[in-house]
């Protein structure tokens, strides 16, 4: 019976980040010729020697590393104590966004194969913890879009999510940006202070960092022709509103634990809708809707889709793209987890159009078929979303009369 390293438990927490083990005896063979094979002499990692013609002999295990595996590179131990912890590390050379090639280390999942420029500044323990966390993610935007980006940047057909070393920056257009995920395709890139300082940090109490989950909703996106329209600020806050959105989704539908802050923020997004559809001024105030309140005619509603989605303008010092997720959850509450799971499956169906009008009338249209309700009211009287005509008759004809608005309008606690 051959003889292996590196195996991970079934069902093990952790059990997402493959660790490519050994064949010690095909190794000892491979070293000493037939009849070498290998036997613990102590119970600890360094207690393994070949054995042949009652010899005990010793082994090249970074050899073995490089012989048996595609990019082997070294073998390293995750516990000393445990003789079977032993694995070998990967290595392979990663062309960047900016052409830049780089050598990185490979950790294999089942769906995603994280790139690190050192085996240190993230413990292997805490890298399995990444690789499990965007392992999981990953299969969640799969399960809700129905589908999987196109293979760009990849290690063996696994989604590349690439650490860059110190002082190199990502493609996207700010060198500021601390991450960068292709649209619709597979790769993402991090800079390394971001993956030092906070991707790390986190891992080391245990805690997933949301950034990588954000950077995945860019890989998952599919949807430009039937939501960005050619208005810049409505794209902005449909596609990266997409990404914060399922960012916060992908993390609590998976169970991950998160920091307070990203619950913090999560909740204040949550809550952003309410004050989105509450809030009052004087009717004639300079930027406000001119739609009156139901009990005071003095007063108009402030905010509307026309002077927020549509300009660019967020509220309480978050942007539209927060907004747009905000309304999201808000029919995720009242609909459930069913909701999520079929609302851009219905997104995916629909025509491509160029008016962020039209963009809004086919949103509206896919979260009734979603919801198996007729969302009218809701949408063009209690969120002041613009709906057609032909829309409205749409969504009469397939889901009857209206549902009350009520229930969608009631604060989170």
């Amino acid at each position: 019976m051959a003889l292996v390293w590196g195996a991970v438990a079934p069902g093990s927490a952790q059990a997402a980040l493959q660790y490519p083990g050994l064949d010690l005896n095909a190794h000892c063979v491979q070293r000493y010729g037939s009849g070498a094979f290998a036997t613990l002499t102590a119970n600890n990692a360094y207690g393994w020697s070949c054995y042949k013609n009652g010899q005990y002999l010793g082994m090249d295990l970074n050899q073995a590393c490089q012989t048996q595996h595609t990019n082997g590179f070294q073998a390293a131990y995750r516990n000393f104590n445990d003789a079977y912890s032993w694995y070998c590390q990967l290595r392979a050379n990663y062309t960047s966004q900016k052409g830049q090639v780089h050598s990185l280390y490979v950790w294999k999942g089942q769906y995603v194969a994280l790139r690190t420029p050192d085996t240190t500044t993230c413990d292997v323990n805490r890298i399995s913890l990444l690789v499990d966390g965007f392992d999981r993610g990953y299969l969640f935007y799969s399960d809700v879009t129905g589908r999987t980006p196109s293979l760009f940047r990849h290690y063996q057909n696994l989604d590349s999510m690439a650490v860059l070393p110190s002082g190199y920056v990502t493609g996207c257009p700010s060198a500021s940006d601390p991450a960068c995920g292709e649209i619709a395709q597979t790769g993402i890139e991090f800079k390394y202070d971001l993956y030092n300082a906070n991707i790390c940090t986190d891992a080391a109490l245990s805690l997933h960092n949301q950034v990588g989950f954000y950077e995945l909703g860019r890989n998952f996106w599919f949807y430009s022709g039937q939501l960005s329209s050619t208005n810049s600020n409505y794209a902005h806050a449909m596609t990266t509103g997409y990404a914060v959105l399922m960012r916060f989704l992908s993390m609590e539908y998976t169970g991950l634990a998160v920091s307070s802050s990203h619950s913090t923020l999560h909740t204040n997004v949550k809550k952003l809708v309410d004050t989105y559809a509450s809030a009052t001024v004087a009717c004639g105030t300079a930027g406000a809707t001119s739609t009156p309140t139901p009990s005071n005619s003095s007063l108009c509603y402030k905010h509307d889709w026309t002077n927020t989605l549509l300009a660019n303008q967020g509220l309480n010092g978050l942007g539209t793209t927060d907004l747009f997720a905000s309304f999201v959850m808000r029919l995720k509450r009242q609909h459930n987890w069913a909701f999520v799971f079929q609302l851009w499956r219905k997104v995916g169906a629909l025509s491509s159009v160029t008016s962020p009008y039209s963009s809004a009338d086919n949103f509206v249209l896919a979260a009734s078929r979603a919801a198996n309700v007729n969302l009218s009211d809701v949408f063009a009287d209690a969120w002041r979303w613009p709906l057609s005509s032909s829309i409205r008759i749409t969504l009469q004809n397939e889901f009857g009369n209206p549902v009350s608005a009520a229930p969608y309008l009631v604060p989170d606690p």
